[in-house]
Parts: structure tokens; C-alpha cells; sequence
């Protein structure tokens, strides 16, 4: 489904979700690993020179046991014609729960996570940091990107002085930066006030022995780290990819984890192909998570989504 579809959709999922009508049975099962990583790449403990995707390919796999118990559930539960979303097809060589088989989250499941985070009264600002690599280009990209957020988020997104990456961070033998040091970081440095401080370069980042990672998001801290080193220069697409990435990584950072449903903002990516599947809204499962946390109207916030992609080209 494309953007464009976006306002005729809601109104019905609004009616259909929003009052909590519809459930699903959970498993039960959490990640035990609190740091979601992103669009990695297999690999060596030397990165190859560009690699396509972030994770190698070990051996085929479908979804989980318990994915397919909770995907069962959750489309048993569809109201008959009253979904337009599109289920997330079995996952193919290279796609992320290809490398992950990921058991999926329930908005039980979610209900459930220790050390969610909430919005409150005196917890409502989100906190960008845009660090001095990002080029003339990829600035420009920070005011929609803020409005986006605001809106995507429901939340005040506070723009803060650019700041420089610490060198320590740096992998002279890989040419990347250590993206988990620089969440952890950033984690140490959250106000009590934030909903989330998230930091954005234009250096290559990696995890572990990812090839890459597009990002990285600590799942209880309120922090993480985002690069759109891997985004090219043309204008609408390095747009339309930061502000999936950044939605999908702080969508982590309220507590969402990967997708394995629908196509949705929050599906995991292992590439830049991956990501060009993966459409800029939520699926109502992970809507409805969304909403409850940050108590939202729906309705007023797909207007406005319909709005901001109107105006930047982005209904398709």
C-alpha cells in the first residue's frame, strides 16, 4: 500500500482499533537483548568494501514458531474487507527475519515490556542531535524531518546544537563507527524530561560483526544513533529514507519491536532494497501500540501525516 492511501485507511482502522476491539493471543515471548539493531550486514571482523546488505546468510528460514503462532492470531482477528494493509510475505534470502527470525510483538506483549517508555506530563520532548559531518544536503533535511517526527510522534521535537563525534568512537581498521558506544553515550547524557535523545551523522556506523547498521536504538534507554551515510544525495529519496529510519528507530525507542505482520514502518531492513519495501506508516498492530503509550488522537494525526507528505512529494 502507498502513502497516498494513508487518510481513507485510518478512518476506518481509527474505528476499528482504536477502541480496543481488537486483540490477539501472545505467546508470551520477549527479546531478552535490549539493544534492536538495524540493517546490519554478515560478515568479517573487516568490513568488504560496500556491502549490499548487513547480515550474511547463514541458511534459509521462515518465521519463528512463535511468529507464526502470533501472525495466525492477529489475521484470524481482521474484520472481513476491513484491512488494506498487505501481510508480510514469508521472508526471502537477504531480507532481515531471513538472518533473524524474530518472534514478533503482540500489543500484549508490548503492555507487558519492563521499562517501557512512557509519555507523561514531565516526560514529552524529543531531543535531536545532528552531528557537524552531516554535509549542506543532508541538513536541509533536519527541519521536515523534525516536523515529520512531531507529528509521527505526537510529541515536541527540540533541534540542539551541533556537536562532533568523538573519535574514540572510530574503527580506523574498519572505517566505521562503533554505533553501540555512541548509544550508550547518548543514553548517559538523557534528561529525565526526554522522551528520547537520538543522534544523527553521515558516518558509516556498525555493530558487532554487522557488516553495517543503519542505526541502533537501545529499547529501554531512550537513546540511540542514526546514519544516512548509505542514503545517496538525491533530495525526495535521502527524505523519504531518514525519515523512515528515524521513525522506525524511535519507534524502538518507545518500546516497538521489529514487525512481523505487515508491511510497516517498524518491519526490520537488512538494505537499502529492503527499505524501499517497507512503507513510512505503522501497521494497526503496532498503530494501536503507539497510540496507547503516547495517547494520541488517530484520526487528527493522519491528517496531518497526509498533510506533510502532500507537501513534500511524498504521497507515493
Amino acid at each position: 500500500m502507498n502513502d497516498r492511501s494513508f487518510l481513507v485507511l485510518m478512518v476506518g482502522l481509527v474505528l476499528l482499533f482504536a477502541a480496543g476491539g481488537y486483540g490477539v493471543a501472545s505467546c508470551g515471548e520477549r527479546t531478552r537483548i535490549p539493544v534492536v539493531r538495524h540493517t546490519p550486514r554478515p560478515g568479517r571482523e573487516v568490513d568488504p568494501p560496500a556491502p549490499a546488505s548487513q547480515m550474511a546468510i547463514v541458511k534459509k528460514t521462515s518465521f519463528s514458531t512463535s511468529a507464526t503462532m502470533k501472525r495466525e492470531a492477529v489475521f484470524a482477528a481482521e474484520a472481513d474487507g476491513a484491512l488494506v494493509f498487505s501481510r508480510l510475505g514469508e521472508p526471502a534470502p537477504g531480507d532481515w527475519l531471513f538472518s533473524f527470525p524474530e518472534p514478533g510483538q503482540t500489543f500484549q506483549d508490548y503492555r507487558l515490556l519492563a521499562g517501557l517508555n512512557r509519555k507523561t506530563a514531565r516526560r514529552k520532548t524529543l531531543h535531536l542531535l545532528p552531528y557537524r559531518d552531516l554535509d549542506r544536503r543532508q541538513r536541509r533535511v533536519l527541519r521536515p524531518l523534525r516536523e515529520y517526527l512531531s507529528i509521527f510522534f505526537e510529541s515536541e521535537v527540540k533541534l540542539l546544537p551541533f556537536e562532533r563525534l568523538n573519535r574514540s568512537w572510530y574503527d580506523a581498521a574498519r572505517e566505521q563507527y562503533r554505533a553501540g558506544e555512541i548509544a550508550a553515550y547518548l543514553a548517559s547524557r538523557v534528561q529525565p524530561g526526554s522522551l528520547g535523545l537520538f543522534g544523527l551523522t553521515s558516518h558509516d556506523l556498525y555493530a558487532l560483526r554487522l557488516n553495517f547498521v543503519f542505526g541502533l536504538a537501545l529499547l529501554t534507554h531512550r537513546a540511540g544513533i542514526y546514519s544516512v551515510h548509505r542514503y545517496g544525495q538525491e533530495p525526495k529519496l535521502l527524505l523519504r529514507r531518514t525519515l523512515k529510519l528515524a521513525g522506525h528507530e524511535i519507534g524502538h525507542m518507545f518500546g516497538l519491536k521489529h514487525c512481523v505482520f505487515y508491511k510497516c514502518t517498524m518491519n526490520g531492513t537488512n538494505s537499502l532494497e529492503e527499505m524501499a519495501r517497507q512503507p513510512l506508516h505503522l501497521c494497526p498492530v503496532c498503530h494501536r501500540k503507539l497510540q496507547w503509550n503516547l495517547r494520541f488522537d488517530a484520526a487528527r494525526r493522519y491528517r496531518r501525516l497526509a498533510a506533510f507528505y502532500k507537501r513534500h512529494g511524498l504521497e507515493r
